[in-house]
């Protein structure tokens, strides 16, 4: 019997569907069912009626379900429980951070929390919202450091701050000539996207899509220095993060807000809502507010 399994069983009874369970747990549904086969085989019993239009639990299945909820919540209690029961600044953390948030605020964070926990040693995995998501549920990760929306029903999140997003365009520009610069200057503007597979990529889409323009989109591209560099050349405007802005020390940009706009993204700390924040998870969490902060004063 193996925990995926279990975790599997609990999501098919909860979601009350084989492909909605699949879809939670972040695997293909195919895989899904066939692991619930081999924990009927190896148990001997049906878990499940699969009838027509719905699955219903069988005696077997509800009496392993509060069984399998125990176990796994024991289970994702361990790492930290015993981390604290032992020694709460020795111990592993495990953070993720997103591509357009980990280039800014976590060198100086990381710095700071290995000069405040030595004994302690943290692991890290920068990677788009999607895969943390899954981590977090899979318990790779202790915690993220990410942006809404999440939406996902085994995700807690705390917002910790929130980033402005701001204009950016070259220092010869046109638009750099004028004194206010309004959303509609931006409709026939060449411009410069980060992909929408980045969740700022798509909250600078639905942004441009509430306000009902329609940007003229010359280069889609998966990093937010390579965003930087185009608009330094004059190729194009862009929408950036302002923790952006206060680390970039080229000065070959010209940062500008849009007018009449109040335009940020909400970082928040996510983590699985079952799971108990260490210690160190909750000094991390403080140490990236603290690497803004000083940031916004530094700037």
């Amino acid at each position: 019997m193996e925990l995926h399994q279990l975790r599997y069983f609990v999501a098919v009874a909860e979601t009350g569907g084989f492909s909605k369970a699949a879809k939670r747990c972040y695997v293909a549904q195919p895989s899904l069912s066939q692991q619930i086969i081999k924990l009927e085989h190896e148990l001997g019993q049906e878990l499940f009626e699969r009838l027509s239009r719905k699955i219903v639990l069988t005696e077997a299945g509800k009496a392993l379900l509060p069984r399998a909820k125990l176990i796994l919540e024991e289970t994702e209690n361990i790492k930290s429980g015993i981390l604290e029961d032992v020694d709460s600044d020795s111990g592993t953390l495990s953070v993720g951070l997103i591509p357009t948030i980990a280039p800014y605020l976590l060198p100086g964070s990381l710095d700071k929390y290995n000069n405040r926990f030595p004994l302690s040693r943290i692991k890290i995995n920068e990677n788009l919202t999607e895969r943390l998501i899954r981590d977090i549920i899979n318990l790779d990760i202790d915690i993220a450091i990410m942006s809404l929306p999440i939406e996902d029903p085994l995700i807690q999140t705390r917002v910790l701050f929130n980033d402005p997003l701001v204009l950016a365009l070259s220092r010869h520009h046109p638009l750099s000539k004028q004194k206010n610069i309004k959303i509609d200057d931006l409709r026939s503007t060449p411009f410069i996207a980060l992909d929408e597979e980045h969740c700022l990529g798509e909250h600078i889409k639905s942004f441009c899509y509430e306000k009902q323009i329609n940007p003229d989109v010359i280069c889609r591209t998966w990093n937010l220095s390579t965003v930087q560099h185009c608009v330094s050349f004059g190729n194009g405007v862009s929408i950036v993060p302002k923790m952006m802005v206060m680390t970039d020390s080229s000065n070959s940009c010209e940062y500008r807000e849009i007018k009449g706009q109040s335009l940020y993204r909400s970082i928040v700390a996510a983590w699985h809502k079952d799971r108990k924040l260490s210690k160190l998870a909750q000094e991390f969490i403080s140490i990236i507010i603290e690497e803004y902060e000083s940031l916004l004063k530094s700037h």
